[in-house]
């Protein structure tokens, strides 16, 4: 079977990609600042050469969300040189969100310019846009709860149909 990496292998996407690629066989690195195997800084590059070296596959599901993705670009275009560097890659799968080339919000906005970077690359891509998970709508409801309002607001007029993690 192939190597793949899995960028954010040890966040809230990256966990449950990594142990569904392993299940199914594959050798799979988990990338992430903090991993025992494979620590990499994908700011900086740091460890993306070794990391790289003989995978086949990346799934990038790393992602700056409470920056609002303001070093996504940049921790992109690392990843797609170690990727070229590696000369091992066939494939880079992107994990992005549904509206992100309509809906006005910044976050969306790079998720956008990650997916025309990655397109722009020369590397074989595959983006995969998910609605929302299940999670941020919890999160978002739960620092709604803590503000000093009652009764908490709600947005109107949003429209959202989450997705599991997992699916």
């Amino acid at each position: 079977m192939s190597t793949i990496l899995v960028t954010g292998g040890t966040g809230t996407l990256g966990r449950p990609v990594v142990a569904r690629l392993r299940d199914a066989g594959h050798e799979v690195r988990a990338l992430s600042r903090h991993a025992p195997q494979y620590p990499v800084d994908l700011l900086t590059g740091n460890g993306l050469d070794a990391a790289t070296a003989g995978a086949e596959v990346i799934v990038h599901c790393a992602s700056d969300t409470r920056g609002g993705g303001k070093n996504d670009v940049a921790a992109t275009r690392h990843l797609i040189d170690a990727a070229r560097r590696a000369g091992t890659v066939t494939n880079i799968v992107y994990i992005s969100i549904v509206g992100v080339d309509v809906v006005p919000f910044g976050y969306y906005r790079t998720k956008l310019k990650v997916e025309q970077q990655l397109e722009r690359s020369g590397l074989g891509v595959t983006i995969l846009r998910t609605t929302q998970f299940h999670d941020l709508v919890a999160q978002v409801v739960d620092m709604a709860a803590k503000l000093p309002l009652l009764p908490v607001p709600v947005p109107g007029g949003v429209r959202v149909q989450p997705v599991a993690v997992g699916e």
